[in-house]
């Protein structure tokens, strides 16, 4: 073999194996120019609460088909916990996450590409319900004040989703304002999810004596007389926690990379469904209805109770993140607060709405 064909099977291997390396670390090639970009998302999200309620208006209103992106599945899987979230986005079972903003701190702690990318609730629609029993045991109720209801919690069973998830900050961030330990001075009692049925059944049942659960377990559980919403955010209970972002959209970087345009259409989507909700409440309103599968009385309770804390567009104020930091630090989820620059993806927001009327 001469030198010249010697070389240019030299050149060849070696363009082979760069190529086996490239596949073997997963790297993605980049789509050649003009070709159709990949505009399916795999979505999942932990539960079908108030917090979710914009994705069923896009789905209903179909904001998603119109800017062509496909879920798969559609409507999103429900997975029950952010544990159980975070385990999927990071084994590429999906590719976008709606979940808490708990979550996403929680899972960029040993993911630095985890990116947030909008947000659904900007209001911590979380509360603590108590039964009917422990509230003639305390003799006390909603109007009593913050550190009474809380002193009143100390020795008592506490219904949550699961440990380190947001209802588990909240019962701890609580207690740690009135100096309290959450590990010594409660019980903790895991459910599993944030189903309704099992925590109305608990709180009824006396399995629990309070539960820090989701809207609209709270009016569920004052309907049908099992309890009431003893401390609740949302409505101004706790001073610290005003205008805390809550309910927030995130993926890693590689999507963000290997998908740019279905990211961003979903968030249009998005987008148009939260703006549709503000300016078509008696609409709204119905859906909810379907939604939740609750009667007119209970929907207008839960609406009314809500629809501040469903934001009008998905863009992430740094206000809102901020004190959403603030509130997982002092709760013990996280040890320092975590840059709003590193972790919120403020360039595919802004590509992503930049097209839609109104849009800052």
């Amino acid at each position: 073999m001469d030198l010249s064909r010697r070389s240019l099977w030299l050149v060849l291997i070696c363009w082979l194996m760069v190529a086996l390396s490239v596949a073997a670390c997963g790297g993605a090639p980049s789509t050649p120019s003009g070709s159709v970009p990949n505009m399916t998302l795999r979505v999942a999200q932990n539960t079908n609460s108030i917090s979710f309620f914009p994705f069923y208006v896009a789905e209903q209103k179909q904001f998603f088909t119109k800017e062509g992106v496909t879920l798969d599945p559609s409507p999103p899987s429900l997975l029950g916990t952010g544990p159980k979230l975070t385990a999927a986005l990071e084994s590429n079972s999906i590719d976008v996450a709606a979940g808490s903003v708990t979550d996403a701190f929680t899972l960029s702690r040993v993911d630095s590409y985890i990116k947030i990318v909008g947000t659904f609730a900007d209001a911590f629609l979380l509360d603590i319900i108590v039964s009917k029993q422990f509230e003639r045991q305390t003799h006390l109720s909603a109007s009593s004040s913050l550190a009474e209801k809380v002193q009143a919690l100390v020795g008592k069973k506490i219904g949550i989703s699961s440990p380190g998830s947001t209802n588990d900050a909240l019962v701890t961030f609580l207690l740690r304002q009135q100096g309290l330990d959450a590990l010594r001075d409660v019980t903790k009692v895991s459910l599993g999810g944030n189903n309704p049925a099992t925590g109305l059944g608990a709180l009824a049942q006396g399995r629990v004596d309070a539960l820090a659960f989701p809207v609209p377990v709270g009016q569920e559980a004052e309907a049908q007389g099992i309890g009431d919403i003893f401390i609740s955010p949302a409505r101004g209970d706790v001073p610290e926690m005003q205008g805390q972002l809550y309910g927030v959209l995130f993926a890693r970087q590689q999507t963000l990379d290997a998908k740019p345009k279905a990211v961003q259409a979903f968030i249009r989507g998005l987008a148009q469904a939260e703006k549709w909700i503000h300016q078509n409440p008696t609409q709204a309103k119905a859906l909810l209805g379907k939604y939740l599968k609750q009667n007119q009385e209970m929907t207008a309770a839960i609406f009314q109770a809500c629809l501040p804390g469903l934001p009008q567009s998905p863009q992430i104020s740094q206000q809102a993140y901020t004190t959403a930091n603030q509130f997982h630090v002092k709760a013990g989820l996280i040890a320092i607060a975590l840059p709003y620059q590193s972790l919120v993806a403020t360039d595919t927001i802004t590509k992503a709405l930049s097209g839609l009327p109104g849009s800052a």
